[in-house]
């Protein structure tokens, strides 16, 4: 370790008249400048150390510590040999994030309070305020016309570079995950764009006509029968890949419309979309009724799992179609319908002709998912574009703060 540096004795001109009697040393080890300072009502310690402003590896500000001691200055806590000015003993920091606007006062803040007992502070008094500032801008100044200023900014850059590898080593992995991960979507939105043009460019041949009257048996969340009815298939394929069901039994009757998930991004939709009664939104008909309430909603199953006559379970409840009715749809009536749909739509999955029902529902919506799909590759190739660069950066300051260790 080298021995320790002689200090500089020297005299510092204040701005308003007057001098600084200064003991001045530097420290190649932190660099950090000490300067021991007094003039008339004024005496104590004053710690100088390179400042990162906006995280840059070669700090380009500067700090001012009162008193002794490592950084950072802690609230509430007094240090050894803090400046007494006026004599009232003063505790805090001065910062200056441009050091060549100086000697202008407005380049530096002084963030200094009188330190009272069980953590009250007070407001240094304006007298002493000023001059803690004026001896501030002589040191600052002095800071920085110093010959070995570059080595202490340079020391300090070195002393704070491992944090610095470490930070920019997560911050570059994170990085790199999440562009692997946007080069994957972009991936499979290509593949899926690709498969979209091609279902646009090839209308599928029809699926089968509409079936004979069926029977079909509904069943609770537990396998156990609740009824029969009877299934008539009163439209198919109208809209693309959709079925229209007609049901008939005991306590229930109304149609219902089956087609793949309304809301896939895949080229070639699979789930099921339910829809109660036929008809637009605002104008339906034919909605069910079950035990003499007419029922109005749906039910959207985006899943990959099969959907049997017992599962899933539960559904979204069904509300009243009577605008005028406020009480809700009995318990019993909803477990019912919901045995009813799920048959249905069990029964919509298992057709013969379900392939062809999908791919006449994808033919339909290409043209508009390909139009999204193209909007999401331009999102995700901009995505892809800005992470490349961060990454790059990243790695640069990476390779910048390891050769500050060399």
């Amino acid at each position: 370790m080298p021995p320790p540096a002689e200090p500089e004795e020297i005299t510092l001109p204040l701005p308003r008249g007057g001098v600084l009697s200064v003991s001045a040393t530097a420290s190649p080890r932190t660099g950090t400048a000490r300067y021991a300072v007094h003039t008339r009502h004024l005496r104590g310690v004053l710690l100088v150390h390179p400042h990162t402003v906006a995280d840059e590896l070669l700090p380009a500000g500067v700090r001012v510590s009162f008193g002794d001691g490592e950084p950072p200055v802690r609230p509430y806590r007094p240090r050894p040999d803090e400046p007494v000015v006026h004599r009232v003993r003063v505790h805090g920091t001065a910062t200056c994030l441009a050091p060549d606007r100086l000697p202008a006062p407005r380049a530096v803040l002084v963030e200094a309070v009188v330190l009272g007992e069980h953590h009250a502070t007070r407001r240094v008094p304006d007298r002493a305020a000023d001059l803690l500032e004026e001896a501030v801008v002589a040191v600052l100044q002095h800071w920085q016309a110093r010959d070995d200023r570059s080595d202490l900014v340079l020391t300090a850059a070195r002393r704070a570079a491992p944090t610095a590898i470490r930070d920019a080593r997560t911050t570059l992995a994170a990085a790199e995950a999440d562009l692997h991960a946007v080069r994957e979507q972009l991936r499979l939105s290509q593949d899926r764009l690709l498969r979209l043009d091609e279902l646009a460019a090839a209308p599928p041949p029809p699926p089968d006509p509409p079936a004979d009257v069926t029977r079909l048996v509904y069943t609770d969340e537990h396998g156990q029968a609740l009824g029969t009815a009877l299934v008539r298939e009163t439209a198919v394929n109208q809209p693309p890949g959709t079925v229209t069901y007609r049901v008939d039994g005991p306590r229930l009757a109304g149609s219902v419309a089956i087609g793949p998930y309304l809301y896939s991004t895949d080229p070639v939709p699979t789930g099921v979309s339910v829809q109660y009664g036929t008809g637009a939104d605002d104008d339906r008909s034919d909605e069910p009724v079950v035990n003499g309430i007419r029922l109005r909603g749906g039910w959207n199953h985006s899943s990959t799992t099969p959907i049997t006559p017992s599962f899933p379970p539960t559904l979204p409840r069904a509300s009243r179609a009577d605008p005028t009715a406020s009480q809700p749809v009995p318990v019993a009536t909803n477990h019912r319908w919901w045995a009813v749909v799920r048959a249905l739509a069990a029964h919509y999955t298992q057709r013969p002709d379900i392939a062809l029902l999908r791919r006449a529902a994808a033919y339909a919506r290409a043209a508009d998912r390909s139009h999204a799909e193209r909007q999401a590759l331009a999102r995700l190739r901009n995505e892809q574009d800005k992470l490349t660069n961060s990454a790059a950066a990243l790695q640069k300051r990476l390779d910048e703060a390891t050769a500050l260790m060399s």
